[in-house]
């Protein structure tokens, strides 16, 4: 069966989270599968436009499938390299799902985003313990410090996917770890409240954005010279910061685990789950 890998991102028009961020995720799932065609497409129309405008040419997942379906492959695996699933994750899967049956296609197979699965029955794994374990205890933040992640954030069912992290912190007594986010509950905001009432003061605060890619605007929002940023809060509230200005992207141990999610599509595992 012929058949061909399609990593979708959202994008970016800042060249270097391109080259840093989202290239080593598709690097990495090239080197583990060296038998197979593997593209890349991205999901936003607006960063796919402002690349033309550059004369840097992008194919949205549409455009991608139907350049696969005219080259006449068989069976298609997707990995996404979104965070958290919910409406731009479903969106996507309804958006190429729609071309089975179209030319040669018998089947479309998807691996999950980074964070999915709860480990809530024992034949699924545990998305959120595998992350606690393989990136966040490796940046080894001492137990007097805090580590503080910050994603996106959304306004559907997949911003819950933070709550879930962090209670699943808690229970594995990483207690010196928050998450928030920069568009919904819990913001960075509610996080300062939290410690002020409860009297939490830690002698540091490593600040790190929680996101495959981080571009110029949540550059601009946590580690920014203005008055609202992240950073000149935090500093205005006495804390010492340490800055992390790099996206999930950059880190093997996340390539290594969508490599892994794209592995268990490629064995058609867990897809009537998605």
């Amino acid at each position: 069966m012929k058949e061909i890998i399609l990593v979708t991102s959202f994008g970016s028009t800042v060249d270097s989270a391109r080259e840093n961020q989202i290239f080593p995720v598709v690097d990495a799932i090239r080197k583990a599968n060296p038998s197979h065609e593997v593209r890349l497409a991205f999901t936003s129309r607006i960063v796919i436009k402002r690349l033309k405008d550059r004369n840097i040419i992008f194919q949205n997942e549409i455009e991608a499938m139907e350049s696969i379906v005219a080259e006449g492959y068989e069976r298609i695996i997707v990995q996404p390299t979104h965070l958290v699933g919910g409406a731009e994750f479903d969106k996507l899967r309804k958006n190429i799902m729609a071309f089975k049956g179209q030319g040669s296609v018998q089947e479309i197979v998807f691996g999950r985003p980074l964070l999915y699965f709860m480990g809530q029955e024992e034949e699924v794994p545990d998305d959120y313990q595998i992350l606690i374990d393989r990136f966040i205890k490796a940046l080894q933040v001492p137990e007097t410090e805090d580590l503080l992640l910050v994603g996106h954030g959304g306004f559907n069912v997949g911003n819950a996917s933070y709550a879930v992290l962090q209670l699943k912190l808690q229970h594995d007594g990483l207690r010196n770890t928050s998450i928030a986010t920069l568009e919904n509950f819990p913001t960075p905001e509610d996080i300062l409240e939290r410690w002020e009432r409860e009297g939490h003061e830690p002698k540091k605060v490593h600040l790190h954005p929680l996101l495959l890619v981080c571009g110029d605007h949540a550059l601009n929002d946590l580690f920014g010279e203005e008055e609202d940023s992240l950073l000149s809060e935090l500093t205005k509230a006495g804390y010492e910061v340490v800055q992390y200005e790099k996206g999930l992207g950059e880190y093997a141990e996340i390539q290594d685990i969508y490599v892994e999610h794209l592995a268990d599509a490629m064995q058609g595992l867990y897809q009537r789950r998605l």
